[in-house]
Parts: C-alpha cells; structure tokens; sequence
C-alpha cells in the first residue's frame, strides 16, 4: 500500500510541474492533501480504481480526474477541503431534510457534500434520468462512471454545435420530467452541467439538488428554467421559463 501512495505522490507532483500558472498549482496542493491520497490509495487497493490517469475538469467545489479499472473508465471528482466555495454551498444542505444533524465544521460539511452527490446521483438513476452512475464515496471523493473516450471528457454542452434543437428539447424535457418525479430540483442546471455523450445529454455536478420539500426548491427551479430557456432560445427555439417550467412539471 505505501508503494501505491508513493506513485500517487510522484503523480501528482508530475502533473503540478507541468502546470505554469501559480494558482493552479495551488490547486492541486489543496486537492491532494495527504488524506485524500490516503483514500485514493484505499481505493486502488480495493479495486475501485486501478489508476488515476489525467486531469478532466476543475469546478467550483472540486477537480475531475479520469481513471481506469478493469470494468473501465471511472470518473473520481475530489472535492477540495480547503476551498472556501463551500461557505456558499452550505444552504444546500442546512435546508436540506436529509442531512439535518450535519455539523459545522468545514470538513464535516464537504464529506456531507460528497454524500449528497451520491446519494442524488443515485436517487436519479433510480428513475432513469442521465446522469454519470455513482460507484462508491469515500470522505471527499466520489467514483462515477466516465463519460467521453479515452483521450477526451464528453464536452460541455456549451461547447457542442447541435444541429436538431427540437431533438434536443424533447431529450431534456424527458430528464427534467423524471427529475421532479424524483422529487428532485438539480438547483444550477445549464448548459455548463450537462454532457452531451453519443448523442444524448447527461446531467452532471448534482451536488446542491434539493428535495422538493426544500424551502427554496421552487426559487431554484425556476431558476434552472431561466437558465435553460435562455440557452434554448440561442438555439433558434421559441420556449420561455414558464412553458419550460409547465412541461418540465409534467404539464
């Protein structure tokens, strides 16, 4: 096991090298504390991961790394415990009525933080939405599945030319009406949380999803219309956050 935390060690070192700008390196020192190696080495040890292979993507709460194993590509999102980010997230949880006797400390709330994603991720799949499938968390670092090809990450949607807006409208639609059935409010949806993998788009970075019984679920949603109405219509499509709302519901 120590031979493992030692490569992951000389990884990580490798990767900060190659980095020029002061507050990236930065970064890593704060996602790669000696905790969080210690988990990521159980983790290999355990035969969730066999390797962490490459930077994916750096959010405001955590960093995405590829990985492998021998069932293939994982996706391991670290969120970072010394981030400040997370002083904001907090009304995610505080109002949330699973995670009532969370306590205060930063620590404490980012384990929660983790928990919650898994535990959303996992409430969506149970009623079909698209989203990565949640493996295992441990502390700070959640396992998904990985969604792109060995070389790249699926991209953003934002980032992707689509060619049938209407296509995709229906798509989504069908995520968003599984979402409330759910019971579910994703709280920052755009096209900055969504994938577009073989065609079809997956829901990511669910973190901060409420129940419905959150008292500022309804605030959020609509919220998530407004942002998804606007994106819709520079693709050329006549929907507001009121129709968008009306259908997402099921209407």
């Amino acid at each position: 096991m120590e031979a493992t935390l030692r490569r992951l060690e000389t990884q990580v070192e490798a990767w900060r090298k190659r980095v020029k700008d002061a507050n990236e390196r930065k970064t890593y020192d704060e996602v790669f504390d000696h905790a969080t190696l210690r988990v990521l080495q159980r983790l290999i040890s355990h035969g969730v991961i066999d390797t962490l292979d490459y930077p994916v993507a750096t959010g405001k709460e955590g960093n995405v790394f590829r990985a492998t194993s021998r069932h293939g590509g994982r996706a391991v999102k670290i969120y970072r415990i010394s981030t400040s980010t997370f002083r904001s997230l907090a009304r995610y949880i505080r109002g949330d009525p699973r995670f009532l006797r969370v306590g205060g400390s930063r620590r404490k709330l980012i384990f929660a933080w983790a928990t919650k994603e898994f535990r959303n991720l996992t409430r969506m799949r149970q009623f079909h939405v698209r989203v990565p499938p949640p493996l295992v968390v441990r502390d700070n670092v959640l396992v998904m599945g990985y969604l792109g090809s060995k070389a790249r990450p699926a991209p953003e949607l934002r980032h992707v030319r689509v060619d049938d807006p209407e296509r995709l409208l229906h798509l989504l639609l069908l995520d968003l009406k599984r979402l409330h059935r759910a019971g579910l409010v994703h709280g920052d949806l755009s096209e900055y949380n969504l994938l577009l993998w073989r065609g079809l788009p997956y829901i990511i970075d669910v973190g901060q999803a409420v129940p419905l019984a959150h008292p500022r679920a309804e605030e959020w949603f609509l919220r998530d219309m407004r942002n998804l109405a606007r994106y819709l219509r520079t693709l050329g499509l006549d929907i507001d956050e009121e129709e968008l709302g009306r259908r997402a519901r099921g209407g």
